[in-house]
């Protein structure tokens, strides 16, 4: 309506600090976003540094955000000294937002993503058996499914050109040889 648009951030929150993708000990990573002066008093207990939301230290956003690349370095050495699980469960125990950064075989191997069928294996004669994306949004009703991964390239080449544009069959020989189609 202004005519102002928000540009990228990357992880890190715009407006919030922590609110970013952090290393954990183990070679994983998480994410944790602290959006209020709440959630960082809880993280500052959950990281053994009360300390931290003090008002004269970083209790107020402002001052987390003012000093942003101390708090991230700060949050950084915390999740560096701990795995992925202990920091999540730390996390959780706190009620602090987090959430570990899957890797593609974490995806693979990991139950939610199995139970949801966010990953399906679809048999299909020139590949074999491929593991794509499933249906998403999985709805109750009407959940969707992948039946194939689609027609061969080129399988409706003859009906789109000839029958819906009209070209004749020289026009379409000519199409492949140019490498066109």
């Amino acid at each position: 309506r202004t005519g102002y648009v928000k540009e990228r951030v990357g992880t890190g929150g715009a407006h919030a600090v922590p609110h970013n993708h952090y290393p954990t000990g183990d070679g994983k990573w998480v994410a944790i976003a602290c959006t209020n002066d709440k959630m960082f008093a809880r993280f500052a207990e959950v990281m053994g540094r009360p300390e931290l939301a003090a008002e004269d230290a970083f209790g107020q956003q402002d001052a987390r955000y003012a000093h942003l690349d101390e708090v991230n370095g700060l949050v950084a050495e915390w999740t560096g000294s701990l795995t992925q699980s202990e920091v999540l469960e730390r996390c959780r125990q706190g009620a602090v937002p987090s959430g570990p950064i899957n890797s593609i075989a974490d995806i693979f191997e990991d139950e939610q993503f199995k139970v949801r069928d966010t990953l399906v294996r679809v048999k299909d004669d020139r590949v074999g058996e491929l593991a794509i994306q499933g249906v998403v949004p999985k709805l109750s009703e009407t959940p969707g499914k992948i039946k194939h991964l689609g027609p061969d390239l080129g399988a409706h080449n003859r009906e789109i050109y000839m029958d819906r544009l009209g070209l004749s069959d020289d026009e379409l020989a000519a199409l492949r040889e140019l490498g066109v189609i």
